[in-house]
């Protein structure tokens, strides 16, 4: 599978808009953001039954939600879109925890990975 298919089959996990008015200790790098996560959790649980690869893009697409978060809250902005996201930071992130030979139970799927 490719990054794009697999971002295709698990964004319908997530709003395409996330209000984050909720944002506490926003710093340059670090923020919670009580109801993004919440997102993030429904994800995780909606997703037990899909491939490793969904649970790994859903990982990845809530770092890149977060990272925005940070952004647009600092600036002023109370909500973060998908179609805002960082792509190549979604996919930086995606790649990261499925490349890392250390994840030895990935084996399997980095064979599977058609990198674009």
């Amino acid at each position: 599978m490719t990054f794009k298919e697999i971002y295709n089959l698990t964004i319908k996990y997530y709003p395409s808009k996330i209000d984050i008015s909720d944002g506490k200790t926003v710093l340059k790098d670090s923020g919670k953001f009580k109801i993004l996560s919440e997102f993030w959790e429904i994800a995780e649980l909606k997703t037990e039954n899909d491939s490793d690869f969904v649970k790994l893009m859903v990982w990845g697409i809530f770092s890149a939600y977060h990272k925005k978060a940070i952004d647009n809250f600092q600036n002023g902005k109370m909500t973060v879109s998908l179609a805002e996201l960082d792509m190549e930071y979604l996919k930086y992130k995606f790649e990261e925890s499925l490349l890392d030979t250390e994840f030895e139970h990935y084996a399997e799927l980095r064979a599977e990975y058609k990198t674009e």
